[in-house]
């Protein structure tokens, strides 16, 4: 009779632990990117998260320095500016109007400011149902601002 359960009970073990992912994944990160880019990767999210319908996508944008790029004699080089005030406010917004634009169910996406960096950064995160979020990892307590206006990834588009 043992001999019979053992196999019965290894099975639903293996099922159970093995057939369940419940820890979130890093699914993408970016700094300062061309709005291309930004669009492939912003594709790449809403495939990632209707590939796994019963999970969220997290967003977390970092504020810190972007990166400019500067012309000089011909060659093109990058310099890092401080952030406009309000920078990870207009890319969250940015992302929800993408997403709006392509129709998704936005309650599956959680976007959120991350706090400070020394650059500007984005993580985005897969989180399978039922596992536990994850948290923003601020390296900063505060930054420096510069004047301006902040915008978000694209300016034609979203």
């Amino acid at each position: 009779m043992k001999a019979k359960l053992l196999p019965v009970i290894f099975c639903l073990f293996a099922l159970s632990v093995f057939g369940q992912e419940k820890e979130a994944r890093r699914f993408d990160e970016y700094g300062t990117i061309p709005c291309d880019e930004y669009l492939a990767r912003a594709e790449a999210m809403i495939f990632g998260q209707a590939s796994n319908p019963n999970s969220k996508i997290y967003v977390f944008i970092y504020e810190g320095k972007e990166k400019r790029s500067v012309y000089n004699k011909g060659e093109m080089t990058y310099k890092s500016v401080l952030p406009p005030r309000g920078l990870a406010k207009a890319k969250i917004d940015s992302m929800k109007k993408y997403v709006a634009l392509k129709k998704i169910s936005p309650e599956n996406y959680v976007f959120s400011n991350g706090g400070f960096r020394e650059d500007f950064w984005v993580e985005i995160w897969l989180v399978p149902n039922g596992a536990k979020p994850p948290t923003p990892t601020p390296t900063l307590k505060k930054i420096k601002y510069r004047k301006g206006r902040s915008s978000g990834f694209c300016l034609d588009c979203c």
